[in-house]
């Protein structure tokens, strides 16, 4: 079993010293010698590759982890080299001069020795296979190429349900039949079973959600603390984050008790005990004693339930699942492709002795199912796969038995996306990920980049639909029903993810997070108040994420200054509060960044940082750069406009923010550029649209417009320019606006061709602007329109003459004039299979009730479709 991160870099080292040859010759041939070592170290991998977790011996380990090493200090070397090229040739042609300057003919000469150092301890490591492991590793089998590109979707999901359906009416009985002060239940039963996905179906069914006015789930993992959940509950009751900032438990309690002002349903999802500082007792008295309230427990112990009020009339133990519901649920994600049915009987006997093996979790089925998925339709894997299961049987303890499971899914997993699955070992139990965040940081690791014509966001993209299509994460969409938003890992398959971690040395933790892994690690993860005394191994970190910090002593508690992490390529800044003294973080440890000339990904939020160090244009490798809730800071130093392989920057509810600075039309290599505001924004310029010209590359635009300020007439049709847009979100900000303003941007933009998604923020008019049209918007198929006094649609929007809207997905929110009719819409938008609404009133004839206040209206079509043909059987 080959380490998951030396696969995939050696991998892209052998490309770059293959495409880009000809720069590393001037190092004689050192490189040459370096790409025939990774060619054969390639070729033992993917023999390696075939060795199964179990099989591995320790001297197969001990090779494993010299490669890894080599392999690390070979990308360290060629980074350098390129740092090295790109400054000799900076600005202009080479010439003799600038080739052989005393500083220039030093830098190479050392990068030769540490080359020739490291072949001579590539030699090495190839004479001890040989003499150890021999040629090639003992074999099991495995087909070359056993798995495949996932390139469609799995139509299934946490809330998706096989064989509970009697559950499910059960437990929906006992909440609506409650009829007096809150009533408490429990769901028990082992990992796997399916106790959140009963919980969530519970709480999305329709006779649920409109007995309660609120209603939320939150998840209470193992080790967390009564203010942080306090904190989810609220957020997830419309509760903005600001407004709870400095406020303690006490308070916390009392405004939550405000907030359940009428009958309520909550889940309190995968408790482990209450006995830890009686969190359980504070949270009670803070949930109002309203008739018909209820609040389920989802649990593995079922004393834990009877402890917080569950009665044995009302806990509740799911089964596990029949042999037929496991293959039903089998067979909707291993074949998914074909609408989950399988028409090869030799293929339908093996999978039911895979699904056998599952033990009827629908867990590990949904995950082995996936696994079988990227297997296509193989006998010869299929028959593999089975056999390795019943071994596994055989010789797993009972408790083992679900973990040896799930890590048979990883052994099978496609190279590439084993370390992408490992950066998961970083985060906290429970953590909603961020689908971006997560992406951002494999291209920052290098696990994910460019190629074959697609961007590494593309491909980054691609890898998370594949994680998720197999049944590894389980994926939230966001706020507006895009595909994702944000992920999580169940709690079983993170286990597995940790262990795996742990052998491979992936990643160093403290001890909030998960286990304190090898030093050997070149990853650090640090949370909360977990004080870290020193970085061991310091010199080679690559990757170092700090999650929601409390105090400026955990970032100065960490002896090794910045400036010491040469080789970082990802640097993740997360602090629970901007009360840290600014001085402290930016003199004494931002203050050496500019010497990060490896970095990759910087994001850093929640800091009370005014300015960032002029230094950041020295960060010439920099592709990522996010800032966001900082809400002191004011500018951003001009050298960032330096910074040439810059494909994503994010400025985002940075109140005190003033301007872009000037020359942003030097980033011409930028891909998604976004700039939120706050309510409390008192931002004054906008984006210096003119310069957006220059940026060819743009694929997703986030913009605020002041419309307060003069624009020149024609100026945003320089949006037409960008060929390559496909996202664009306009936010209007200012005091009324006069009617010339108003008249003035409701024709201020050409037809955007290759749209696919626009967000319509604050628009100031009573209508729609006249661009808004299917004929300006030809490809558009996800629309939101939110916020503004819009009482109407405009007349062009409904102009159906010459083009019909492709709009497939219609968001509409906090439009309270907004005056339109359901029949109407639907003729307007034949494609439509998703609508979402939230506080718009006076919308006529919807299908859907909408004066519900404080809570999302969602129509779709599909549910639709299958409720006409019950209406005609009837």
């Amino acid at each position: 079993m080959v380490d998951a991160a030396v696969g995939v870099l050696l991998d892209k080292l052998l490309i770059l010293l293959i495409s880009e040859g000809r720069r590393f010759l001037e190092l004689d041939d050192q490189f040459e010698e370096t790409k025939n070592e990774l060619r054969y170290m390639q070729s033992y991998l993917k023999e390696a590759d075939r060795v199964t977790r179990k099989d591995r011996n320790e001297v197969l380990k001990m090779v494993m982890s010299d490669l890894r090493e080599l392999v690390y200090d070979v990308e360290d070397i060629i980074e350098d080299f390129q740092l090295l090229f790109l400054k000799k040739h900076q600005g202009c042609a080479p010439n003799f001069t600038s080739c052989c300057s005393p500083t220039l003919l030093k830098s190479r000469r050392q990068m030769g020795k540490r080359l020739r150092k490291i072949n001579q301890e590539v030699r090495k490591v190839k004479e001890r296979m040989i003499a150890y492991v021999g040629t090639t590793p003992h074999l099991t089998g495995k087909e070359e190429g056993g798995n495949r590109p996932l390139t469609y979707p799995i139509l299934i999901d946490e809330a998706e349900l096989v064989g509970l359906e009697d559950d499910t009416a059960k437990i929906r009985n006992w909440i609506l039949e409650a009829n007096g002060l809150p009533t408490v239940i429990g769901i028990v039963g082992m990992a796997g079973i399916g106790k959140t996905t009963l919980a969530q179906k519970i709480c999305d069914s329709v006779n649920v959600q409109e007995s309660f006015k609120h209603s939320l789930i939150v998840s209470v993992s193992q080790s967390f603390k009564l203010d942080e959940l306090l904190r989810k509950m609220l957020n997830k009751l419309n509760v903005e984050e600001k407004s709870l900032r400095g406020k303690d438990v006490d308070e916390l309690l009392k405004k939550l008790k405000q907030e359940l002002d009428e009958k309520y349903l909550i889940v309190l999802d995968d408790i482990w005990g209450t006995d830890q500082g009686m969190w359980w007792a504070s949270l009670k008295s803070a949930l109002p004693r309203v008739r018909g309230s209820c609040v389920i427990v989802t649990t593995r112990n079922e004393e834990v339930a009877k402890s917080m009020g569950a009665t044995i009339r009302h806990i509740h133990h799911p089964r596990i699942l029949s042999d037929e519901d496991s293959w039903f649920l089998f067979s909707k994600v291993a074949f998914a492709k074909n609408g989950g049915n399988c028409t090869n009987p030799d293929l339908e006997g093996l999978g039911k002795e895979i699904v056998v093996r599952c033990g009827g979790l629908p867990l590990t089925i949904k995950v082995v199912g996936g696994m079988m998925l990227g297997k296509g339709y193989s006998i010869h894997e299929w028959r593999r796969i089975s056999k390795h299961l019943k071994e596994e049987l055989a010789s797993s303890m009972k408790d083992e038995l679900v973990i040896s499971r799930l890590e048979l899914s990883y052994e099978e997993l496609p190279g590439h996306l084993k370390p992408c699955l490992l950066c998961f070992a970083m985060y906290p139990e429970d953590s909603e990920i961020p689908f971006l965040n997560m992406v951002y940081r494999w291209i920052g690791e290098g696990f994910v980049w460019g190629r074959n014509g697609k961007t590494a966001f593309e491909i980054g993209e691609e890898c998370f639909a594949e994680l998720f299509n197999r049944c590894l994460i389980a994926v939230g969409k966001d706020t507006f029903g895009r595909r994702f938003g944000s992920c999580r890992m169940h709690d079983m398959v993170r286990d597995m993810v940790i262990k795996i971690a742990r052998e491979e040395s992936f990643v160093s933790l403290d001890g909030r997070v998960g286990p304190v892994f090898s030093v050997q690690s070149r990853r650090l993860g640090i949370l909360r108040n977990t004080a870290v005394e020193s970085i061991e191994n310091s010199s080679k970190l690559r990757t170092l994420v700090g999650m929601n910090i409390a105090s400026e002593k955990i970032i100065l508690s960490v002896k090794t200054k910045l400036c010491e992490l040469r080789w970082l390529r990802v640097l993740y800044l997360s602090l629970s509060t901007t009360k840290i003294d600014e001085d402290l973080l930016a003199k004494d440890w931002l203050s050496g960044i500019g010497s990060l000339q490896h970095l990759v990904y910087l994001y850093i939020e929640k800091t009370a940082l005014r300015k960032l160090p002029d230094s950041i244009g020295n960060l010439r490798n920099l592709q990522i750069l996010s800032l966001f809730d900082c809400p002191n800071l004011e500018r951003l130093p001009s050298s960032i406009t330096t910074l040439e392989k810059l494909t994503t920057f994010h400025i985002v509810s940075c109140d005190s923010f003033e301007c872009m600075p000037e020359g942003l039309g030097n980033l011409s290599n930028l891909e998604q550029l976004s700039w939120f505001r706050s309510k409390n924004s008192r931002l004054k310029n906008g984006y210096q649209i003119p310069q957006l010209k220059n940026l060819t590359k743009l694929r997703e635009l986030r913009m605020k417009i002041n419309y307060e300020e003069q624009t020149d007439e024609g100026e945003w049709n320089v949006l037409s320019m960008l060929n390559q847009l496909q996202l664009l979100l306009v936010d209007f900000v200012g005091n009324s606006p006069s009617p010339g303003l108003v008249r003035k941007l409701d024709h201020q933009l050409s037809p955007l061709k290759c749209l696919r998604e626009l967000w319509l923020w604050n628009f100031p008019g009573e209508r729609t602007p006249a661009w808004l049209n299917p004929t300006s918007l030809p490809n558009l198929q996800f629309l939101t329109i939110y916020w503004g006094k819009i009482n109407y649609l405009g007349p062009k929007f409904w102009d159906c003459s010459s083009r019909v809207w492709k709009v497939e997905v219609l968001v509409l929110g906090d439009l309270y004039d907004l005056e339109e009719e359901w029949p109407r819409m639907q003729r307007a938008m034949p494609s439509l299979r998703l609508l979402k609404v939230y506080r718009c009133p006076k919308l006529k004839s919807f299908p859907f009730d909408v004066s519900v206040e404080g809570r999302w209206r969602i129509w779709r079509k599909e549910e639709e479709e299958e409720r006409e043909p019950m209406v005609n059987q009837v």
